[in-house]
């Protein structure tokens, strides 16, 4: 019959019905999954690349006997390094001025009394002997001969960072002229880091000496101690000396930590 619209009557098709596959939400589950930890590594890896591991110092000491081109180039091993300087040595003026033109933070290294005999001069040193007036005017000396040097560590000393009364006199010093102290700690019996902090002197200690045996291996290793121990410290610091081991080591080992995620501050 026609419709009432006039038109021939339309033939009823059937509606097709598909069963649906129990596998589909599973398939997407697993694709989800998956689109899941890309997108988790990718965000860990950017959150992870700008992440710092541990905080560095290192502090080069001994300069000051000679001015060469292995002394500039461990000045242009990072701009984070601090180098430390002999006072009274033939360049230790040049050096400290040198060093400031490059933007190289410096110290005094202060030459004290040691238990190991040394048979080499320093035109200045500290010992448990001087008075508080005689202390004073050796410290005033050093920074007056580098007058950009921020602070002082010890060269040796394992006899005079035993003397209570020295190191009291050098922290009043110190506290006078605004400087601060680092304690190389070459004697456990060391009185210096405690009495500093007593008179409100601004001061460390070292926690690792990279290359007390001249050997690249030992010295990766202790370098490597070093950024162990900086997981666990505010600061770790570190002290070098001016040889051309230390030079050549430092200057593969402080990239590669630099990409490891370790900061390096003065």
């Amino acid at each position: 019959h026609p419709s009432v619209f006039g038109c021939p009557p339309l033939s009823v098709m059937p509606i097709p019905i598909y069963k649906q596959s129990t596998s589909f939400p599973f398939v997407r589950l697993i694709i989800a999954s998956l689109i899941g930890i890309a997108i988790g590594y990718y965000l860990f890896s950017v959150l992870d690349h700008g992440k710092v591991k541990g905080t560095i110092c290192l502090v080069i000491d001994d300069f000051g006997f000679v001015q060469n081109k292995d002394i500039e180039d461990f000045f242009h091993l990072n701009k984070n390094i601090t180098a430390a300087i002999i006072p009274g040595t033939p360049y230790a003026g040049s050096i400290g001025r040198y060093a400031d033109s490059v933007g190289i933070e410096t110290i005094i290294h202060m030459p004290m009394e040691s238990h190991e005999d040394d048979d080499t001069e320093y035109p200045i040193s500290l010992n448990e002997k001087l008075n508080a007036r005689l202390v004073e005017e050796k410290v005033r000396f050093s920074f007056n001969e580098i007058p950009t040097a921020l602070g002082m560590n010890n060269h040796q000393g394992s006899k005079a960072t035993e003397s209570l009364q020295l190191m009291k006199d050098l922290a009043r010093t110190l506290k006078k002229i605004d400087k601060f102290f680092l304690d190389s700690f070459t004697n456990p019996e060391s009185r210096g880091y405690i009495t500093m902090r007593r008179y409100g002197v601004p001061t460390q200690l070292r926690q690792v000496f990279l290359d007390h045996v001249e050997d690249s291996a030992t010295i990766k290793f202790n370098l490597d101690s070093l950024a162990i121990l900086s997981h666990h410290m505010d600061i770790a610091v570190g002290i070098g000396h001016v040889k051309p081991l230390t030079l050549n080591v430092l200057k593969e080992e402080i990239p590669r930590l630099e990409c490891e995620g370790y900061r390096f501050i003065r």
